[in-house]
């Protein structure tokens, strides 16, 4: 699977997967509370057209790659096997 395929993953699919659903949705985009830092106020915004998230509080953003990271502290490497095959014993 190419890089391009794997940032293809759907965001919205992944997030509920892994139990984190928006505070508030428009039929292009949702604001969840952010599943890389603990807040009170979702800043957390997923682009559901382009596939892409952006953490206003953190001033971070990027593909489902760079949120892999992210959530799960590992390197680019580790996050891609991850999305090839969701099983969290490739993160390391």
């Amino acid at each position: 699977m190419s890089i391009e395929q794997i940032k293809k993953n759907d965001l919205w699919a992944f997030l509920a997967q892994n139990g984190i659903t928006p505070v508030k949705e428009t039929s292009t985009g949702g604001m969840y509370l952010s599943p890389i830092r603990q807040e009170d106020a979702a800043s957390f915004h997923v682009d559901y057209i382009k596939n892409l998230w952006y953490d206003h509080g953190a001033g971070v953003g990027g593909s489902i790659i760079d949120l892999v990271m992210l959530m799960y502290q590992t390197d680019f490497i580790h996050a891609v096997r991850y999305l090839e095959a969701p099983d969290l014993s490739h993160v390391q």
